[in-house]
């Protein structure tokens, strides 16, 4: 068979799976089960054993956390999709792939050696009968993957390796694998917000919206989209953070579409992410910046200050709770 259809990356939490128990449908995917394999997400380098290159991969969360993508493209040109999720009633993460060739696969997580993730699942035979497909995901040291796809034509008594490979981040992403750059990781994902803007006259007005924020240039930036129904009309923004290891901060830009633009810096201050603007209008004494605080898994506070004159004083002028899409409100 063709690395391609042998090359569905599969991972998940290095615990057997439990099955069985009640479980609860609804209620979004904050829960520590559903960031099982965030340690997978970005873009992978694929070479086999000696070192020839396989292909390259993709992997990105969606829908607000409840599902991992996988995007594969072999050295070749080829591709392959997959979607993993988590079944809360067989409380394991389970996957579908397919080919653009309509090859396809459907695995779930099994029981696994210590230290290692594995799925299995059962592929047709051109002849008839099944044969049973396993992935084993190991991580090594530095950061890398070792992949390993075995099948037995024996219901499990036996298995061959028909496929290895292993998985490094891309030359171009290792000064974006920092661990400061991963500082802004708790905003990724889509949200529903709740605005409260203070009219020139003291007066609180509310309003509500949705913000999408998703790493992209493999990891090395974060993309921020932003929709808003008021207070006064809908309004729209998108912003670009990316870490700069030569500053040791991080830089924002934000532009929408009333026409007006902002530049940032700032990064972590203790259990807050601040992100401030130079000195601007009022003859360059106005200084602006927004402040994450209140950071939960599901659950984000976010202000909107201005100060004058060197900043001793701060006023909110914008304040926005960010709860995860689905999530239950408090």
């Amino acid at each position: 068979m063709r690395p391609l259809l042998l090359s569905a990356a599969l991972a998940a939490c290095a615990a057997a799976p439990r099955a069985g128990g009640s479980f609860t449908a609804g209620g979004g995917c904050a829960a520590p089960e559903y960031r099982a394999l965030d340690f997978w997400l970005g873009d992978w380098e694929v070479r086999d054993a000696k070192g020839g290159l396989e292909g390259s991969n993709r992997i990105a969360a969606d829908l607000s956390g409840c599902s991992v993508r996988e995007s594969w493209t072999d050295a070749a040109g080829h591709r392959g999709e997959s979607l993993f999720f988590y079944d809360r009633a067989g409380r394991r993460w389970k996957q579908v792939w397919i080919t653009e060739e309509g090859n396809w696969k459907e695995k779930a997580q099994v029981e696994a050696p210590s230290g290692s993730v594995r799925f299995q699942g059962e592929l047709p035979r051109p002849g008839g009968g099944t044969v049973l497909d396993r992935t084993t995901l190991t991580p090594l040291a530095g950061g890398r993957v070792r992949q390993v796809i075995e099948q037995s034509p024996d219901g499990g008594a036996s298995w061959r390796s028909s496929w290895e490979g292993l998985y490094s981040r891309p030359a171009a992403a290792q000064s974006c694998a920092s661990p400061e750059s991963g500082q802004l990781d708790f905003w990724v994902g889509e949200w529903d917000v709740r605005l409260k803007q203070r009219t020139p006259g003291g007066e609180w007005q509310e309003a509500h919206g949705t913000n999408r924020i998703r790493k992209v240039l493999g990891g090395c930036a974060v993309l921020e989209s932003f929709e808003a129904d008021g207070p006064d009309a809908m309004w729209a923004g998108k912003s670009v953070s990316q870490y700069v290891p030569a500053e040791r901060r991080w830089h924002q830009v934000w532009v929408d579409d009333q026409g007006s633009w902002l530049a940032f810096t700032g990064g972590k201050q203790g259990d807050q992410f601040i992100l401030q603007t130079e000195p601007v209008g009022a003859a360059a004494g106005r200084t602006l910046r927004m402040v994450f605080h209140e950071i939960r898994p599901d659950h984000i506070s976010w202000r909107w200050e201005r100060a004058e004159s060197g900043g001793a004083t701060w006023t909110p002028l914008l304040l926005i709770e960010y709860r995860r899409s689905g999530t239950a409100r408090k």
